[in-house]
Order: C-alpha cells, then sequence, then structure tokens
C-alpha cells in the first residue's frame, strides 16, 4: 500500500516511514527536501497519486504566532484538497493531545484549527495519533 509520509524527512517523520517500509508498506517520505510543500501545493498533486493513506507529521518551520496558524491552515487544506482530488481513502494526522483545552497556547491553536478542518472535511475518514502512540 502507498503511503505519504507528510513531514517524512524529520524526527518523527523518518521513524513513521521505517517503520512503514518495514511492514512493506511503499511509504514516501514528502517533503520540502523532496520537492513536496504543502505551503504552495507544489509536488502535492504528484506524490498522492497512487495513495491510499496520508500521514502528516508535519510541522511549522517558524514559532511566530501569525506564521504558525498560516502554516497549519494552509498546509491542511492543501493537503485535503490533493488527497480529495487523488483519492486518498485516509488521512491521519499526528496532533498533540488536548488542544481544545489548551486554546490559549501558541502552538495549540493553530493545531486546533487543523483538527477542525480535517473533521469538516467530507471527502475521508480522519484519524489523529498522540506522538507517543506513531513512536
Amino acid at each position: 500500500m502507498k503511503i505519504v509520509v507528510i513531514g517524512g524527512s524529520g524526527l518523527i517523520g523518518s521513524k513513521v516511514v521505517q517503520k512503514l517500509g518495514a511492514q512493506g508498506h511503499q511509504a514516501v517520505a514528502a517533503s520540502p527536501d523532496s520537492g513536496v510543500n504543502t505551503l504552495t501545493g507544489e509536488g502535492l498533486a504528484e506524490v498522492m497519486k497512487g495513495a491510499s493513506v496520508v500521514v502528516d507529521v508535519s510541522n511549522s518551520p517558524s514559532w511566530e504566532d501569525t506564521a504558525v496558524l498560516k502554516f497549519f491552515e494552509t498546509s491542511t487544506r492543501n493537503l485535503l484538497t490533493n488527497e480529495a482530488a487523488a483519492g486518498v481513502g485516509h488521512h491521519v494526522a499526528l496532533s498533540v493531545v488536548g488542544t481544545d483545552r489548551l486554546s490559549k497556547a501558541v502552538t495549540s491553536a493553530p493545531r486546533s484549527l487543523r483538527e477542525a478542518d480535517l473533521h469538516a472535511s467530507p471527502s475521508h475518514p480522519i484519524h489523529h495519533h498522540s506522538r507517543d502512540a506513531v513512536l
């Protein structure tokens, strides 16, 4: 099964790619280093072709409030649009447990927004996992 790992070259993503590959899946590490940019949409249509699942373990490249919000809002919408166009069946998002209770924190508000966007998407089932469940 082809599984695209957004953020697949990062600390967590590289471990996810390795574990999926060890289980016999075609795990594709998608990141700006591999020509996939979730903010601009560059490379998304191509990498989604033939994928059954997208695992999103990406993180904002900046910790500045506005940049973090823009990252999660834009990247999530770009992912969902391209996934729907490619017929991807499942989207798994790495999140922080309890973001709904921590909405005043800088990093949790954008993640809460991402989760709201994911739940509003009618295209396919959404699965959330904490970092510890992935590793």
